[in-house]
């Protein structure tokens, strides 16, 4: 059964490890939630490790400067996982298999076009387009491009059978015009027109696999994941044994929840 607490200090005795997630716990892109960056000070204090868990297409580096502008400083984290590093780390394997050439053409779709997923390796990052050997969908611009585009645009190469892995699995995004239609969306389309994807992030069990080794690798039932998405961060984290909070202020929380969370609390405090 679910229980509402009203702060975290009514569950850190006996916790090993706290994953957290970024965007609608932690801050909501334009400003720190209050008190959470307190919550945390709480936690590092009492000796409790935490990890960052943000389905970010960019890599983590990015993720924790983002979170250090907010007021999380780098000393609150054992470590940032983004869903973008795990997309990296993944390119860089298919590399080493020989599954992907080096010079090869990865059709990169990102707000602004970022690359940045890319750097460093030999990759050319190029708008969607003949001869890519990879489709990478690490972000959407739902405010300037539509769904029905995007297919269009991806669609020579989902019948041509060209691999796409989605570094950010967010089917829905916050814009300042509302809320619109994420890059998990344009995955969804890819694999509805024959293309394979792979989804890397939450709520896949990798991600918090991730996070559960950079905290130590604690047992899973000594570990809280507090997420504001049903879907991504609450199933996500009951399916590997974690227990969860779910912070109900966050945009994603009314999202229908097939597996409810142990506790739900309005917003991230001690």
């Amino acid at each position: 059964m679910t229980r509402r607490i009203a702060g975290l200090a009514e569950l850190a005795d006996g916790l090993a490890g706290v994953l957290v997630d970024q965007f609608g716990v932690l801050h909501d892109g334009h400003s720190a939630a209050p008190g959470a960056a307190a919550c945390l000070a709480h936690l590092r204090a009492r000796g409790i490790r935490i990890v960052a868990l943000t389905n970010s297409g960019r890599r983590a580096a990015e993720n924790a400067e983002r979170l250090a502008r907010f007021g999380f400083p780098p000393r609150l984290f054992d470590a940032v996982i983004s869903s973008g590093e795990l997309a990296r780390a993944r390119i860089a394997a298919m590399l080493a298999e020989g599954a992907l050439p080096p010079g090869a053409a990865v059709a990169v779709i990102a707000r602004g076009g970022d690359p940045g997923t890319l750097a460093g390796l030999p990759l050319r990052a190029l708008p969607p387009g003949p001869g890519a050997a990879l489709v990478l969908i690490a972000g959407a611009e739902p405010e300037s491009v539509s769904l029905d585009a995007y297919a269009r645009a991806l669609a020579p190469l989902a019948r041509a059978g060209v691999p796409a892995l989605c570094a950010n699995p967010d089917r829905w995004m916050q814009t300042r015009r509302g809320v619109a239609f994420g890059p998990g969306q344009i995955a969804g389309r890819y694999a509805a027109l024959g293309g394979p994807v792979e989804m890397l992030g939450k709520p896949g069990a990798e991600m918090f696999r991730a996070g559960l080794a950079a905290l130590g690798d604690p047992p899973p039932a000594r570990c809280l994941m507090i997420g504001d998405s049903p879907e991504h961060d609450i199933a996500g984290a009951a399916a590997v044994g974690l227990r969860t909070l779910l912070v109900t202020s966050g945009p994603q929380s009314g999202t229908a929840a097939a597996v409810p969370p142990d506790h739900v609390i309005a917003r991230l405090v001690w």
